[in-house]
């Protein structure tokens, strides 16, 4: 009777402990299944995370470039209209020339060569003070431009070819027309801007190595040039470009120093923070 009864305590209390291990595994098993599915939501929300940190950065290099066209916009609007107030003073100064030779023919009076002049200039049949008349029927002509007013018009042509082929984007071209500005004009009015411009077209045209040489140029021989600084920025962006990380810094925070609160300064601010994100 004894016997009977601890086998049937056994039995329960062995049939207690399975269904109680199984109760545990059930609930492990549950556990388990509730923390992966956790994990693969939290990886889930990483990867969102990544994917929108790299549109973000996408994003800020697209503002980024937009900035730099636009900056390089308003440096071409100031030279075109430097250029233009060149050429009105040029034309002012043609104009003004003019009616001072027009003004002593008619002072002077120029007798067409012949054997009908008589004495004092009159030919017959003119009236005093009246302006002469030419052989063939035409006004006189001025004598010949001088050589300065010669080379001044080449230079502002040669200058004018170049900075248009940059504006039409025609970059080799624009290369090519400022290194012969410069050739034949090295200490002409505006070397400082052929050479900047040159830096120019090399960095549009990814010549990093030959940009830095241009804007460095710019900025130890016109150290006064207006574009000074604006040089000194894209050098610190051409060794950039050429991963001299160290050199781009202390070139882009010296131009934050030297230019705070001005468009080139906060373009320099902008690109060492970037440089702070990407641990350079």
């Amino acid at each position: 009777m004894r016997s009977s009864s601890t086998t049937t305590a056994r039995a329960a209390i062995l049939a207690a402990t399975v269904l109680a291990v199984w109760g545990v595994g059930a609930h492990a098993t549950a556990s388990n299944k509730e923390l992966e599915t956790r994990a693969n939501e939290m990886d889930a929300r990483l990867m969102a995370v990544e994917r929108a940190n790299e549109r973000l950065v996408e994003l800020q290099q697209q503002i980024e470039t937009a900035r730099q066209d636009l900056r390089a916009l308003r440096g071409q609007i100031e030279e075109a209209r430097h250029e233009l107030d060149g050429m009105r003073k040029q034309q002012r100064d043609l104009y003004s020339d003019l009616d001072r030779r027009l003004l002593l023919i008619e002072n002077n009076g120029v007798a067409s060569p012949g054997a009908g002049r008589q004495a004092g200039g009159i030919q017959p049949g003119a009236q005093p003070g009246a302006q002469p008349v030419a052989p063939d029927g035409a006004m006189p002509v001025a004598g010949p431009t001088s050589q300065d007013e010669i080379l001044a018009a080449d230079e502002t042509t040669v200058y004018g070819d170049a900075f248009a082929a940059l504006k039409a984007g025609r970059y080799p071209e624009a290369i090519s027309g400022f290194q012969l500005y410069l050739t034949k004009y090295p200490q002409g009015p505006r070397a400082d801007s052929a050479t900047y411009w040159l830096g120019e077209a090399q960095y549009v045209q990814r010549d990093y190595a030959s940009a830095i040489k241009s804007f460095y140029k710019v900025v130890t021989t016109y150290p006064n040039s207006r574009k000074a600084g604006d040089a000194l920025l894209k050098v610190g962006f051409c060794q950039y470009e050429l991963k001299s990380y160290r050199n781009a810094r202390a070139n882009l925070q010296k131009v934050a120093t030297t230019y705070p609160g001005t468009e080139i300064g906060r373009a320099a601010e902008e690109r060492l923070a970037k440089m702070d994100v990407e641990g350079r």
